[in-house]
This record gives structure tokens, C-alpha cells and sequence, in this order.
């Protein structure tokens, strides 16, 4: 091979792959040699010249490499090569040139027009299977296989704490380990963190809240983004004003209209003037906070700086140095977490240490496996598809054993015979990809209106070049499969017995049991389909049945945050709620209102590591740890929180008395097993805090995520600018939303409320993942189990008419209608007794893949597979009544004379 050869005749050969090593060795430069004259040729006449080329030489290269790999397989002599490039090299060694294989094709697509109803029947199943792997291959192309939209996204990594004593806990980075890791290590060449923030925008029109982000100067940078319009903010912030911002391109298209003089410009943020420098790409999505609007300053500060370690809340992204591999990344930060440990004993569990991740990875993390279950699912349905089309073409190619006998009676060779068998296949594949890329489209739209909450970025997935290509390569790949199966029959030919015997439905032997292979093949994947979907259902049943921990039905939910130049301190924190709380309360048909920083499946959390006075943990176990929740007066009663012991927080508890805290139960059990907590202490550094109340234990981040102990204060002794307010309505929650929001205008015409929902609702969305592959996998199953029960309805079918003569005859001697009936469907149950057996033991491995997806389920659950077990049966069984029934309708002497 040359290395001055094109990109295209180098693609070239690696397709040439397709035919056997002794044709590539013989003939593989000459064909190359003829493909790059066609190419350089077809360049000069233009893109339309260029695009025939290619659709010629797909199918030249798919028809006869298929060919002569068929006759490798069957031990004879392949045909030899034919170069797309040259007609006369194809017309002078007699095989199949482009002028024959567009003959074949012409011949396929008029012979499929006198059977429309086959042709509908074998291209609607296949652009079934298609159009499922278009739509999931979209989703998987865009969210798992595309290169992150960063200037080159390899030598990206991203920092996490990993603590494995702490349920195995991944926190974020501290400001103070962020200056470290970028001062004091040599793996980086650039390191930047960001963290998520929400901005009032107040000014013209209505109060808005804005989801944003704060980044560090280098953000940008280390990405390798520019801004499309403008410029992005560097470290001259650092030493100046850092109110500018940059705009994402759908935040400046909605509010200035795409307007470039938008630069310059100022929006109020939390109160204050931001000025406008940049815009970013169309393209550009923070891997962060995909949601992020707008960008401003991070600028940290020494205070923040001195924290520590474990004061975890920036997301930090670094670019390898040159030179430098993810492995010596983790290496050196290994060693780097070690000497923090040696160091600072009393801040780190002896287990604790730094992940190194690609930013790929971490970016696509919370949606593979699900996407990967479900890939592998639509694959399943294709193979069955490809099984039931290829079916038909056997029976249709045992109608025709006589027609093609006299063919090769008459001089056709074999190949040639061959080479119109797969350009029928190849015909009813890209017709399927033709319907199946409708279904696709269509398939696609619905999943990103079904999973545009619980997978990220789905919103912006489309179907590209590489998902039409992928749609092309499927399709040819699927033609020829499905045309190999009568192929291999025809090779295999006897002329003079075909002609002798004609065409009694009898001699297709081996056509039958390859069908009857087919058929096993079938119930087996849809067997192993219907037991991932029965698990989940299942896993999904018990979910739902677990208690959150309090009662989310009529509760409404919203946020509100405080900017700091209205409400610059503790007490006027404290006294904005103090004043909001009695007029939600007020409002018709709200029975009790309260507020938490971190509100119950909305994403968020807030851990910490708190002392338990007289408690002293074990050598080697972690130090208390768990939730911490500021609440307020009334919280408990609008969540439904039940109160098993002392009392909740009262407007007594205030800045002035002592601090006071409410623990949940497993807090209780953990660490002070059958003693009374009630005035029990925790401290958190600063000082005792004394327990007054036990409440139930609320889940957290899922039904299904380990529990954490929890903590709750109250606001008026730790106020928070940021609190969720909780609602408890007597009627539907959604109904109260504009009342709500109007008590809050009352208070503060410029405070928007963000978030608005009801706890149903976040409840049911975080589930969303779940329901998804629950869906999906559900509605491939049943897609599976119909093609699968048409399958063994097409042999029964088949089976009863080639033994026309010998039910005749049963019927003749005396048989009775249960006698033929139970003979069809002995014969037909024992096709499905295998199909089931394998599919069992194939179900059983592929379970083990579920094993993460599933809930309060094992993978070898008996009640599911019993379940599917018997849906399958029963639907094999209705497809094998139908032939059997027929079957006793045989008119024996009609079946005589026939024969």
C-alpha cells in the first residue's frame, strides 16, 4: 500500500475485508488500483459523480464479497473479484459487474411489485428493527460516542474526593485543595472549578431566576472555548471589578434577540449591574450545569481558602500537560492524597484519596448503562427481524426451487443465482431503512419528549451524517444477511433432483430446519427481552412502594433566594421569612407552610461531619457524618414529617436561646441505641447543640439511595439566604401556584420564585431513568414476542402444508379433528420447549447485566420468570392453533389428487 494512496482508497481496502484473504492477496492492489482511477475520475465530474460511486461500490463490495465469502463457507470455488471500477473486467471474468448487479436489483424490486403483500410484511418488520436502532443509535452517538465540544476533549480530566467509608461518597473539590492540586502538581498544564448558582434578574419585565454558574478565570481557557461574539473574562478579574458576564447563545438569542450590540449592556444580577463581554457557541454546553445561562466571575478569597479540605463544593476540570497520560495524572494525585493523609491525619479517613476521571467519562457516567441496556436491546429485536425477513425469503425461495433449477439447467452459474438472491435482500434492506428512518424519527421525537428530564442533553440530540451512515451500513448489513439464507440453500442445489421432483413442498429439508433454527433463535431473544422488562416492571413495583418518609401528596414546593444587597445580613434574612411564612399560611386553602435549605428529590444535598458527644467511633470507622437541613417553625407539619419524639422548633427558638437541633431516627439507632436523645448534644465545632426532637427518617435523594443520618437546625438560629418553601394544601397543589407566588410579590415585587413543583412530581421524576428503560425495554419486548409468535406461526404454517399428503391421509383413515390438532401442536411445542430452555439460560446471564437497575428484586427472581415463561408459551401456542386448525380442514382427496 502507498502511502501517497487517498483517504478514500485506504478506506477502500479495509472494505475489501469483506472478501476472503485469496481473493485480497490475488486481486487486491488491482482492485484498489481501479477504485482509485473511479475515485480521482468521479472527483473531477463533481459531488453527484462522487455520491454514485460510493452507493455503487457499497453494493458491488457487499454483494460479491458476501458471495464469495459463501462459497468459502461451503468449501467450493468463490467467484472471482469484480471491481466497481471497471465494467469490461467484470464483463470479461463473467461475473457480476455493476451492469448485472443493477440488473438483479431491477429484477428484485419488479418481483417484489407482483407480491406487495410479502414485500409490506418483510419491509415493515425490518423497518422496525432499523428504525429502534436509528432512534437509540441517535441518543447513543450524541450522549456516549461524540467528542465533548472542548478543544481536544482527551486531555481533559476531572477532580473528585472519594470517600469508600462513607457509603463510597464523591464529593467536589475545596477551594483550598483547588489551589493546591494547581500549585503544587506538575500532571496539569491548566486548572479551572465552577460552581452552579441561580441569579435574580430584575429590571425590565418580570423578576426572573436565572440558572447560572460561577467559573474561575482560567474556565474558558482550560476548556479551550472562545466565545462566539465578545470575549470571556480572564485574571484580570482577580484584581478588579468582577461584575461581567458572559451569556450563553439561547439565554442572548431569547432576551436580545441575537442583537451583537447586546455587548456592553448590563443586566442586574441579585441586585447588581453585570456588564455583557461575550457570548458563547450555539454549540457550547457547560458538562457541568448543562442548564447554565450565564457565566460570571469566580473569585475566591483567602477566608475561603483557609477552610480546608473538606469544605467540598467546586467542580474542578484540569488539561494534561503534554506529554502526560490520565495514568500519570492519578498516579502523582495518589501520591499526593497519601502525603495529605500523612500530613493532616485528623482531617481524612485513612481510605480517603482523589479520582482521576476523564472528563468523557464523568460526562456521560449517569447515563450509560442505561442507554448501553437499551442498545443491546433494540440489537436483539434487528436479530429477530433479520430471522423473521430471512424466514419468508426461505419460503419463498422453496416456491421457486424449480425456477431456479431450470436457471441453472440453462448455463446460470451459481454465483449469479446467488447475486440476485442478496440484491432481493439488499432491496428489502434499504426499504426497510426507508420506513426505518421515519420510525426513527418519530421514535426519536418521542423519547426526547418521554426522557427530557431524566437524561441530560437528549434535548439536543438529532439524527447526523454518522446516524444516516449507521443507518446505511445496518441496512446493506441486514439486506445481505437475510439474503444469505436462500443463497445458501441455492448453492447447495441438486439441478437434476430440483427438476425431477419438481415442486413438491416435501424435499426443502434443509430450508425447514433452518427456518426451525431461525424460530429457537426467535422465542430464545425474546424470551431473555421479556424477562429484562418483567424484572424492571417488577423493581419499578417495588420502588414505588416504598415510603418516602413523610406524606408528599397536596404538598407544593418552590425556591426563593435572597440577593445579599437587599438582605445583607443574618437579621434581615430572618425577618424577610419570619414575615413570609404568616402570609403563605394565610392564603386560601394552604393548612401549613414551612421552609429547608435542601428540599427532598430536588438534586441538591448538604452533608457534614458533626460530633456526637460521649460517642467515640471504632480504629478504623468514620467519624459521624450525614445530612444537615435548616428548617423552620412549621416544616414538619407541611411535610408531613412524623414526630416520634420531644418537640420540632418554635419561633422561641431563636438567635438568643441555645441552639437546638431535631435528629431522625437512624441517627438515633446509630448512636444512641436504647437510650432516651432527648437532650442528648451534637456539636459541629462550634459549641454543644441539644437534641429536642426525634422525627422519621425522610428519604433523600431516592427511594432507592442509601440512608444517610440527618440533622436538622433551625433557620432563626443558622439562617440561610437560599431556602425551599414547603406548602401543605388542601386541594391540588399546582392550582395554588400563582397565590403563592403572589404572597411573595407582596413582600418583594423584585424576588422571583424559581423551582416551582409539587413533592409528587419530584418524587415521580426521580424515577424518570427508570421508567425510561422500564418503557422502552417493554415496548422491544413486545415487539420481540409478535415477530417471534409470526415466526412459529410462518413454519407451523409451512410444516402443515408440506405434510398436506400425510394429514389427508390421518384424516382419511379416521383421525379425529383433536388427534390432527394435537399432532400440529406437539410438533410445533417442541420448537418452543427449546427456544424457551435456551432462552432461560441466556436470560439468566443477560439479568446480570440489570443487576444495577434493579430495586428490592434479585436477577433470578422465580415469580418473573414464571411469569414470562408462561406469556411466551401462551403466545406461541395461539400461533401454532392457528395452522393446527387449518390443518383438520384438509380435504383428503383434494390432498391425493394434489399429489
Amino acid at each position: 500500500m502507498s502511502p501517497r494512496e487517498p483517504f478514500a482508497v485506504r478506506v477502500y481496502r479495509f472494505v475489501l475485508g469483506v472478501f476472503p484473504g485469496r481473493i485480497r492477496h490475488i486481486h487486491g492492489d488491482e482492485m484498489a488500483a481501479m477504485f482509485h482511477a473511479s475515485w480521482t475520475d468521479a472527483r473531477r465530474s463533481g459531488a453527484g459523480a462522487t455520491l454514485r460511486l460510493l452507493f455503487r461500490t457499497v453494493f458491488d463490495v457487499a454483494l460479491n464479497g458476501s458471495a464469495a465469502r459463501l462459497g468459502v463457507i461451503l468449501g467450493l470455488d468463490p467467484a472471482e473479484p469484480r471491481s466497481p471500477s471497471s465494467r469490461s473486467t467484470a464483463r470479461r471474468r463473467g461475473g457480476m459487474g455493476m451492469e448485472t448487479v443493477l440488473r438483479n436489483l431491477k429484477h428484485a424490486i419488479r418481483g417484489f411489485a407482483h407480491r406487495p403483500g410479502f414485500a409490506l410484511v418483510a419491509v415493515l418488520t425490518l423497518g422496525l428493527g432499523i428504525g429502534g436502532n436509528t432512534a437509540i443509535f441517535s441518543i447513543v452517538s450524541a450522549l456516549l460516542l461524540k467528542p465533548l465540544p472542548y478543544r481536544d476533549p482527551s486531555a481533559l480530566v476531572t477532580l473528585n474526593h472519594y470517600y469508600p467509608s462513607l457509603d463510597g461518597l464523591e464529593a467536589s473539590i475545596s477551594a483550598r485543595g483547588f489551589r493546591d492540586y494547581k500549585t503544587r502538581t506538575h500532571a496539569f498544564s491548566s486548572v479551572a472549578v465552577e460552581t452552579g448558582r441561580a441569579l435574580n434578574l430584575t429590571g425590565e419585565g418580570d423578576p426572573e431566576r436565572i440558572n447560572a454558574a460561577s467559573a474561575s478565570p482560567d474556565y474558558f481557557r482550560t476548556l479551550g472555548v472562545a466565545p462566539a461574539l465578545g470575549r470571556a473574562y480572564g485574571k484580570e478579574v482577580e484584581g478588579g471589578d468582577a461584575h461581567v458576564v458572559v451569556l450563553s447563545h439561547g439565554f442572548w438569542a431569547r432576551r436580545f434577540g441575537s442583537d451583537p450590540d447586546a455587548l456592553g449592556r448590563t443586566l442586574n444580577l441579585d441586585g447588581d449591574p453585570y456588564t455583557i463581554i461575550g457570548v458563547m457557541p450555539e454549540t457550547f454546553r457547560d458538562v457541568f450545569n448543562r442548564q447554565a445561562q450565564l457565566w460570571v466571575p469566580l473569585v475566591l478569597t483567602e477566608a475561603q481558602y483557609s477552610r480546608g479540605y473538606t469544605n467540598e463544593y467546586l467542580s474542578l476540570v484540569a488539561r494534561l500537560a503534554p506529554d502526560t497520560g490520565i495514568g500519570a495524572a492519578r498516579t502523582e494525585m495518589a501520591a499526593f492524597a497519601d502525603q495529605l493523609k500523612t500530613d493532616h491525619p485528623d482531617w481524612f479517613p485513612p481510605d480517603w484519596s482523589i479520582h482521576v476521571t476523564s472528563l468523557q467519562e464523568r460526562a456521560t457516567e449517569s447515563v450509560r448503562p442505561a442507554l448501553m441496556i437499551l442498545l443491546g436491546a433494540v440489537l436483539v429485536v434487528l436479530l429477530i427481524a433479520c430471522a423473521n425477513v430471512a424466514s419468508l425469503l426461505l419460503t419463498r425461495a422453496s416456491g421457486q426451487r424449480r425456477q431456479i433449477a431450470v436457471r441453472m439447467a440453462m448455463g446460470a452459474g451459481r454465483s449469479q443465482v446467488v447475486g440476485r438472491l442478496l440484491s432481493e435482500g439488499v432491496v428489502l434492506g434499504l426499504a426497510g431503512a426507508a420506513v426505518g428512518l421515519v420510525l426513527g424519527t418519530w421514535g426519536l421525537v418521542g423519547l426526547k419528549a418521554l426522557a427530557s428530564r431524566s437524561v441530560p442533553g437528549i434535548a439536543d440530540v438529532s439524527m447526523d451524517r454518522g446516524v444516516l451512515l449507521f443507518t446505511l451500513l445496518v441496512s446493506v448489513g441486514t439486506g445481505v444477511f437475510v439474503g444469505l439464507m436462500p443463497a445458501i440453500g441455492t448453492w447447495r442445489t441438486n439441478v437434476s433432483s430440483a427438476l425431477r421432483d419438481g415442486t413438491r413442498a416435501g424435499e426443502d429439508r434443509s430450508g425447514l430446519r433452518l427456518r426451525r433454527v431461525f424460530v429457537v433463535a426467535q422465542l430464545a431473544l425474546s424470551l431473555a427481552l421479556l424477562a429484562g422488562a418483567g424484572l424492571l416492571l417488577r423493581s419499578m413495583a417495588r420502588l414505588q412502594a416504598v415510603s418516602p418518609g413523610f406524606d408528599a401528596k397536596g404538598v407544593e414546593t418552590f425556591y426563593l433566594s435572597l440577593p445579599s444587597n437587599s438582605y445583607p445580613d443574618e437579621a434581615s434574612q430572618r425577618r424577610f421569612y419570619d414575615e413570609l411564612l404568616p402570609a403563605l399560611r394565610s392564603v386560601r386553602g394552604v393548612t401549613a407552610a414551612g421552609l429547608e435549605s435542601v428540599l427532598p428529590f430536588s438534586g441538591g444535598w448538604s452533608t457534614s461531619t458533626f460530633t456526637v458527644v460521649g460517642y467515640e467511633p471504632g480504629p478504623k470507622e468514620p467519624g459521624p457524618w450525614g445530612d444537615i437541613r435548616i428548617v423552620s417553625p412549621g416544616f414538619q407539619e407541611a411535610l408531613g414529617l412524623p414526630l416520634l419524639k420531644g418537640r420540632f422548633f418554635t419561633d422561641a427558638d431563636g438567635p438568643e436561646t441555645p441552639q437546638v437541633a431535631v435528629v431522625d431516627q437512624d441517627l438515633v439507632r446509630r448512636y444512641w441505641p436504647k437510650q432516651d436523645p432527648i437532650g442528648k448534644q451534637i456539636s459541629f465545632g462550634d459549641g454543644p447543640i441539644e437534641v429536642i426532637g426525634v422525627v422519621g427518617h425522610a428519604a433523600h435523594e431516592g427511594l432507592d439511595a442509601d440512608p444517610r443520618v440527618q440533622v436538622y437546625g433551625s433557620y432563626r438560629q443558622f439562617p440561610r439566604a437560599g431556602m425551599f418553601v414547603v406548602s401543605r394544601t388542601s386541594g391540588r397543589p399546582d392550582a395554588l401556584a400563582p397565590a403563592l407566588r403572589a404572597a411573595v410579590q407582596t413582600l418583594d415585587p423584585n424576588l422571583p420564585i424559581a423551582r416551582v413543583s409539587s413533592m409528587e412530581h419530584l418524587i415521580a421524576d426521580s424515577m424518570g431513568d427508570r421508567r425510561l428503560s422500564l418503557v422502552l425495554l417493554a415496548v422491544f419486548a413486545a415487539v420481540a414476542l409478535a415477530l417471534a409468535s409470526t415466526g412459529v406461526y410462518s413454519v407451523m404454517a409451512q410444516m402443515v402444508g408440506q405434510r398436506t399428503r400425510e394429514l389427508g391421509v390421518r384424516i382419511a383413515m379416521g383421525a379425529d379433528r383433536g388427534a390432527v390438532i394435537s399432532l400440529v401442536l406437539r410438533q410445533g411445542m417442541g420448537l418452543v420447549t427449546v427456544g424457551t430452555a435456551l432462552g432461560l439460560a441466556g436470560s439468566l446471564a443477560v439479568s446480570r447485566v440489570l443487576e444495577s437497575q434493579l430495586f428490592g428484586v434479585t436477577p433470578t427472581d422465580p415469580a418473573t420468570y414464571s411469569l414470562v415463561v408462561v406469556v411466551l408459551l401462551v403466545s406461541a401456542a395461539l400461533a401454532i392453533l392457528v395452522p393446527a386448525l387449518r390443518a383438520t380442514r384438509v380435504d383428503p382427496v383434494q390432498a391425493l389428487r394434489q399429489e
